[in-house]
């Protein structure tokens, strides 16, 4: 069991910092931050960093400063391009930035990251030494086609706090060395957002992002990004799925992919689709309240992004995902797999927009949670005995039986 909330420092306000690292992650993240301020015994506040500054993606921090929640220190990207050497450059950028934060004074007692980005594993470097706890979130997941499987259990081995998805996700924590009173089971952080948001009409929508009257709800979004453990595979994969989409003559938002190693050939293919097909169109970055409303007014989702395997079956959508980048993710019963040909992508399109496949994704349950991790993290963090979480880990033996502490509110 973890130490009782009686043996620790009431008298101390604690900080915690967040970090955000790109539009991946804040609006994650919003809803945690939030619900942490509302509670006296916590200061809290974004360090911001990564993507949120490339102009490429829609310069994603001015959302964070439209939030109004506290900003407390924020690591400015030179933008260095998005491949293997841009990344590494940025990496290093991100790191060292991190480094003078962590630094500073007032410092924190918990910094907060997120998921498996190369910034976000930056960032977590930086705190290393100077021994600041890390509580991460959304630990344990697989995604077979993207290097950020790696930095995920590389941020997984950083951590003195795990909070994951899934009870299968505690298990693969646990199977790493880590200690069983480290890791909760809390469900996924990004369905907090939705439970709470009340999504704009379609007019209101189609208005904001000037679609045309081609347009009209069953649209596809279609995110798709790179995957960079098969670079060269990006371009034809796009091109594809965009053929695909054509020809079934279905509406099209298309949003960026992430600052990743081979984005700028997504970027290229989509652009291009958006100008020779009236019905397609791109929206560089929605924000979360138009991405939730863009998705209770889709007809299916289909690329290869997250949103797609953990939001996507909170609104009833079906969910085409393309090659590996997700390959081993767990997924709800919304989600198909397909390759990466026109003829493979097409087909998957037509069996997930038949009334057989909508009727039973609108009546699903989204097995990754109720909406309600960010409580379970708060109460979690708030009967922390401090002194233990900078303790040392012990590389624990596996109890095969483990599946996450559950947390009771």
């Amino acid at each position: 069991m973890m130490p009782d909330e009686r043996t620790r420092d009431a008298d101390k306000r604690r900080r915690i910092a967040v970090v955000t690292v790109g539009r991946s992650d804040f609006s994650i993240l919003k809803p945690l931050v939030e619900r942490i301020a509302l509670c006296k015994e916590f200061d809290v506040g974004f360090w911001v960093g990564g993507a949120h500054y490339d102009p490429d993606a829609g310069e994603t921090i001015d959302d964070v400063r439209a939030s109004g929640l506290p900003i407390w220190a924020e690591v400015k990207s030179a933008g260095y391009g998005t491949g293997p050497e841009g990344t590494v450059r940025s990496m290093a950028e991100q790191l060292e930035g991190y480094g003078l934060i962590a630094a500073q004074e007032p410092g924190a007692d918990l910094a907060i990251i997120l998921g498996d980005r190369f910034e976000a594993i930056s960032a977590g470097l930086a705190l290393v030494p100077f021994g600041l706890p890390i509580a991460h979130i959304s630990g344990g997941s697989v995604t077979e086609g993207a290097i950020d499987d790696v930095f995920r259990h590389c941020l997984t081995k950083m951590a003195a706090l795990h909070f994951c998805d899934i009870p299968e996700f505690a298990r693969r924590i646990h199977q790493m060395g880590e200690p069983t009173e480290r890791i909760f089971t809390v469900g996924a952080l990004g369905l907090d957002g939705i439970s709470s948001h009340r999504p704009n009409t379609y007019p209101d929508f189609a208005r904001h992002f000037d679609l045309g009257v081609e347009f009209g709800p069953e649209y596809a979004i279609a995110t798709l990004h790179p995957e960079t453990r098969a670079p060269g595979s990006n371009r034809l994969m796009a091109e594809a799925m965009v053929a695909a989409l054509v020809e079934t003559g279905r509406p099209t938002i298309y949003t960026y992919p992430n600052a990743d190693p081979g984005s700028e050939e997504i970027v290229e293919v989509i652009e291009a689709a958006a100008k020779s097909n009236d019905n397609h169109h791109v929206v560089r970055n929605f924000g979360s309240k138009w991405f939730y409303t863009a998705m209770e007014h889709a007809g299916f989702m289909i690329g290869n992004s997250s949103s797609g395997i953990i939001e996507a079956a909170s609104f009833g959508l079906p969910v085409v995902d393309i090659g590996d980048r997700q390959k081993g993710r767990f997924h709800g019963k919304n989600v198909l797999h397909c390759g990466r040909t026109r003829s493979g992508i097409l087909e998957a399109v037509r069996r997930v927009t038949t009334d057989t496949v909508r009727k039973d994704c609108k009546h699903m349950i989204n097995p990754y949670g109720d909406g309600r991790a960010a409580e379970r993290i708060v109460e979690t963090i708030r009967k922390l005995r401090w002194d233990w979480l900078c303790e040392p880990k012990p590389f624990a033996h596996l109890q095969s039986s483990f599946t996450g502490t559950a947390v009771e509110f």
